[in-house]
């Protein structure tokens, strides 16, 4: 499938969603716009997903974690967020997904430093933050939009952080392989040993090996929930053990059945948009 050239977005009944004109991606971002028009309300967890998720944005208010302060200038959530529930209504968004490799130099910390609950941009970005949704609000177009995050990706580039070229790999391989590398044969590739290997990983992509591959795996598994896969062929088709071991590993991370998601339109407009971004 082939991206829109930005502004024309793809509508799904209320919503439309658009990502940059293709050739004009920055390395290690993926990017996508959504509108929702019917002003209806919603409440999701923000789920464990391979990349940094930020969500800026473009209407007057604010998004809401539910149970914290309004957070005004974007929402951070690394790989494995805690307590990651967001609330809102007529959403207009910007949301970013920063490969993890990429978030020292394009977000100035390492992704260790992100999990947990979510942080609000500005603890990231500082004023620029806030500078940056309020031009994302008045920009008239979704390309102008996207030009402007791309400014202030450069502008932040900055970071004395460098993950270990044996974790990037490893890293790396778990990606290629979809979750389905057999982690205990990793330490051995860079001749570290298993525990060397496992502190490393972790401190500085913010979780285990195994739990990485567990996500990575996990957040295909949810694409694919958003599409007319049926829940049993999605379990065959990632590698779960069985359709329970899927429906567990759903519930655990999102606090829904693999059902209630793959009936839940708002997953199909999520699975489109990241298409769309993807084939870009």
């Amino acid at each position: 499938m082939r991206p829109d050239t930005v502004p024309t977005p793809r509508r799904h009944g209320a919503w439309e969603v658009a990502a940059p004109t293709e050739g004009r991606a920055i390395p290690g971002v993926t990017m996508v716009g959504f509108r929702d028009r019917s002003g209806g309300t919603f409440e999701e967890r923000i789920p464990p997903g391979p990349a940094i998720a930020i969500v800026i944005d473009c209407t007057p208010g604010s998004l809401e974690p539910l149970g914290s302060a309004a957070l005004e200038g974007g929402i951070v959530a690394g790989i494995s967020p805690t307590a990651a529930r967001m609330a809102g209504r007529a959403v207009d968004c910007v949301e970013l997904q920063v490969d993890l490799l990429a978030a020292p130099d394009l977000l100035g910390v390492p992704p260790a430093e992100l999990n947990g609950a979510p942080l609000d941009l500005a603890e990231v970005w500082g004023r620029d933050a806030g500078r940056l949704r309020a031009r994302l609000i008045e920009a008239r177009s979704w390309d102008d939009r996207f030009a402007l995050v791309r400014e202030a990706l450069a502008r932040h580039r900055r970071s004395a952080f460098r993950i270990d070229p044996e974790v990037a790999d490893a890293w790396r391989r778990i990606r290629a392989g979809h979750g389905q590398v057999p982690i205990g044969d990793l330490p051995g590739r860079y001749g570290w040993s298993r525990t060397r290997f496992w502190s490393r990983f972790k401190s500085q992509i913010g979780v285990s090996p195994k739990r990485a591959a567990m996500i990575v795996r996990f957040d295909r598994a949810l694409r694919r929930l958003g599409t007319t896969a049926s829940v049993a062929e999605v379990a065959a088709e990632i590698g779960y053990a069985d359709q329970s071991h899927l429906h567990r590993e759903v519930l655990t991370f999102t606090g829904r059945t693999p059902g209630a998601i793959a009936a839940d339109p708002l997953w199909t407009v999520d699975s489109t948009a990241w298409t769309l971004a993807h084939a870009a």
